[in-house]
């Protein structure tokens, strides 16, 4: 275990150094733990030590057909700030004490303007890379009409630091539901072919979890 987590903070430490230095970055961790009440303890009782290391403003969500599949945002106020708690022996073994499972996916990006709307209960996150992300936000941006009238109540779109073809999605709704047939929507599908969308994206429907 400590080795696998040894390689994700090896790889983000290495993605931390491409951000510019004055850049906010949201640092976007997705992993499988144990048992999630368990793991809640751990990271509540992190906190402190969190904004010692310089999270500026965090998350957490839950996947809504696996409740111990994570997803954590940490903002940061620049680059070195998330590099350091990237390299942190303190982060690393708070993870192994809360029972991650595996490694964690762990994306840190920098958001793009034109987010919108007020954050809901239920977020749905979908992570791809395209072709062309000037192509593909002129697209996403004439297809942000749509989305609305099939209930996304905000948005937003954040694009790793290490390539900005690779870009992660989120919109929020007022129930999984919504989110489920949105997902499923030949809409949606289209529309992310005509944008050059690369393979098969990764779609996960998540709920905020209660503090």
């Amino acid at each position: 275990m400590r080795s696998l987590m040894a390689a994700g903070f090896l790889a983000l430490g290495l993605l931390a150094m491409t951000v510019p230095a004055t850049a906010g970055v949201t640092m976007v961790v997705r992993h499988e733990v144990t048992d999630y009440a368990a793991w809640r303890k751990v990271y509540d009782g992190f906190r402190g030590t969190q904004r010692e290391l310089g999270v500026t403003k965090q998350s957490v969500y839950q996947a809504v057909d696996n409740p111990n599949d994570v997803t954590v945002l940490h903002g940061f106020k620049s680059a070195a700030a998330a590099k350091a708690f990237l390299a942190s022996e303190k982060v690393k073994t708070a993870m192994q004490g809360g029972g991650v499972k595996g490694p964690p996916q762990i994306w840190i990006t920098a958001k793009t303007p034109g987010a919108s709307g007020r954050p809901g209960q239920v977020r749905l996150f979908v992570h791809h890379e395209v072709t062309d992300y000037a192509a593909w936000r002129k697209g996403y941006d004439g297809f942000r009409p749509t989305i609305q009238k099939m209930g996304v109540r905000a948005q937003g779109v954040l694009q790793t630091t290490e390539n900005p073809n690779d870009v992660i999605v989120y919109h929020d709704f007022v129930s999984a539901e919504a989110a489920k047939s949105f997902v499923a929507s030949p809409e949606l599908k289209s529309a992310m072919q005509n944008a050059g969308v690369k393979g098969q994206p990764q779609v996960w429907i998540t709920t905020l979890a209660a503090k």
